[in-house]
C-alpha cells in the first residue's frame, strides 16, 4: 500500500525511451532527481480506482475511493459506493472494517512491513538492486509516463508478490498508477488522480472512526 507514497520529478527522455544521459541508466536517474522530492515528503493523498483480477472471477472486481498516507508507516484507504469499507496500516497492525459484511478485522503485519522497509529506505539504485530486479523505459501502454518494473529477487519476497510495476507521469512527476502482481497471477491495479503532495492530515484519520 505505502507505495503510493512515491513521487519523482521529470527527467528528459527521447522518444525512444532511453536517457538522455549518455550511457546512463534511466532507473538511477529517476532515482537521483527524486531524492530531494523524496526527503521533504510527509504525507500524500489521492483518489484512486483499483481492479482487481483473479483465475477466481469470471470478471474483474472495480472498487473505487480515496487514500491518505502519512510517513513512515500509515495509510487509510477509504473504498466508496455500495461496498464502503476502511482499511487502515497503522504501524505494524493492518485493521479493516467492512459494514456489508459485518466485518472488523484487526491483525499483526510486523514482518511484512519489516520486509516493505527494505524497499522505502533504500538510499541507492545499487542497494535496491540487491532486492529487486529493476527495468524502467518509457511506458508503451500509457502516454507521457515511465514505466518501471521490480521484481523481487529473493525467494522470500517473491512469495508475497510477484513483481510490482510502476507508472510515473512525466509532466505532474507523480505516480499514476502501480500494479501488483501476485503468485498465481492474481493482480491488483490501482490508477491514481488528484494527487497532493505534504496534505495537512486529521489527527483522527488513521483510527478507527467511521468516516
Amino acid at each position: 500500500m505505502t507505495l503510493c507514497v512515491l513521487a519523482v520529478p521529470a527527467i528528459a527522455t527521447q522518444q525512444n525511451g532511453t536517457s538522455q544521459n549518455p550511457g546512463g541508466d534511466l532507473f538511477d536517474e529517476i532515482h537521483r532527481r527524486g531524492a530531494p522530492i523524496a526527503r521533504d515528503l510527509q504525507t500524500v493523498s489521492a483518489s484512486f480506482v483499483e481492479t482487481t483480477s483473479s483465475t477466481l472471477l469470471k470478471t474483474p472486481q472495480v472498487a473505487r475511493g480515496t487514500l491518505v498516507a502519512q510517513r513512515p508507516d500509515k495509510v487509510r484507504l477509504q473504498y466508496t459506493g455500495a461496498d464502503a469499507r476502511t482499511v487502515l496500516i497503522s504501524k505494524d497492525t493492518l485493521t479493516i472494517e467492512w459494514p456489508k459484511r459485518s466485518l472488523h478485522d484487526q491483525k499483526d503485519i510486523s514482518s511484512t512491513m519489516r520486509r516493505a522497509q527494505r524497499f522505502f529506505t533504500a538510499t541507492s539504485p545499487a542497494e535496491l538492486r540487491k532486492h529487486f530486479d529493476i527495468a524502467a523505459a518509457v511506458a508503451a501502454d500509457r502516454p507521457h509516463t515511465w514505466e518501471v518494473v521490480f521484481t523481487p529477487r529473493r525467494k522470500q519476497l517473491r512469495e508475497g508478490v510477484a513483481g510490482v510495476r510502476l507508472w510515473i507521469d512525466q509532466q505532474t512527476l507523480l505516480l499514476r498508477a502501480m500494479r501488483l502482481d501476485f503468485p498465481g497471477g492474481d493482480t491488483t491495479l490501482m490508477e491514481f488522480a488528484d494527487v497532493r503532495l505534504n496534505p495537512p492530515v486529521a489527527a483522527d484519520t488513521f483510527t478507527r472512526a467511521a468516516r
